[in-house]
């Protein structure tokens, strides 16, 4: 395998610090905004039950806005820098594209899939929580998309292209969107895999370059957002407000083995030739 030159390496430095300081901006956002809720209830002598609930009813308001921030920050540190990224509307004129068939049917299988072994239940007192159901929806769509659009400005200003550190890549990634998860979001639901796994199927599903919006819009609309907003895989807010609840969620086994399959079927179809025999 030929090693990098020196170009690749710099750019593949460049890509990994601007990604970790994206995630540390995003934590640091998110605990600030906390503690300054936090800290406002406690000056009008509100019991931490009263402050406890204020966080979590408005988890997704404070998680949206830091990842929101932190793109922000990024976007305009890299401009100051003089690395000139291109501006929102240009990046997804770039990538108009619609979503690979592959894309859809695998959105559409996992969600099944989920609610075959899940089983969910129908809450009927949440029937009436509408405005919660659209909130959690559009959330998650937005708290995904977000981590997409960074990965892909910094592959478009600062592109890796070879094979082993696009290997790295990936696990750098992984690991700082692991990191954020955890430090801010209190996985009481146990929601932690199956949000590694919507992240690394945007990361997959969009190819080495990650230029594909179409795609990643398909499985955070068809897959992610449903799941999160309709069966109660919600990382803020679990199956309090939403219409339905799995009976089980699947193990960590299940999903992996699930998303394994997907993920191949997507990497492979194309290279598929079904024979059939000629009398």
């Amino acid at each position: 395998m030929n090693e990098m030159t020196l170009d690749e390496k710099l750019d593949f430095r460049r890509n990994l610090r601007w990604w970790s300081f994206y995630i540390l901006i995003q934590v640091t956002c998110h605990i600030c905004l906390s503690s300054i809720g936090a800290f406002f209830h406690f000056l009008l002598d509100h019991g931490i039950s009263l402050v406890e609930g204020w966080l979590h009813n408005n988890g997704w308001e404070l998680a949206v806005i830091s990842k929101l921030f932190a793109l922000w920050i990024v976007h305009r540190m890299l401009r100051i820098r003089l690395y000139n990224p291109r501006g929102l509307r240009d990046f997804v004129k770039g990538q108009g594209r619609w979503p690979d068939q592959r894309a859809i049917v695998v959105s559409v299988v996992l969600l099944i899939l989920l609610i075959l072994v899940g089983g969910p239940v129908h809450q009927v007192q949440n029937s009436s929580y509408l405005s919660y159901h659209l909130v959690s929806y559009f959330a998650a769509v937005t708290w995904l998309i977000a981590d997409y659009f960074t990965a892909a400005i910094l592959q478009d200003l600062f592109p890796v292209t070879h094979k082993k550190a696009i290997r790295w890549r990936l696990a750098v990634y992984l690991l700082g969107f692991w990191i954020s998860f955890r430090l801010v979001v209190p996985d009481y639901f146990g929601t932690s895999v199956m949000m590694y796994l919507h992240f690394l199927v945007l990361l997959l599903m969009t190819g080495n370059h990650l230029q594909h919006l179409g795609n990643a819009l398909a499985y955070v609309l068809l897959m992610a957002a449903p799941s999160a907003a309709l069966l109660g895989v919600d990382p803020i807010w679990g199956a309090d407000f939403s219409p339905f609840k799995l009976i089980r969620m699947p193990p960590a086994p299940f999903l992996l083995l699930a998303w394994v399959l997907s993920l191949f079927y997507y990497r492979y179809r194309h290279r598929w030739r079904w024979r059939f025999p000629v009398s």
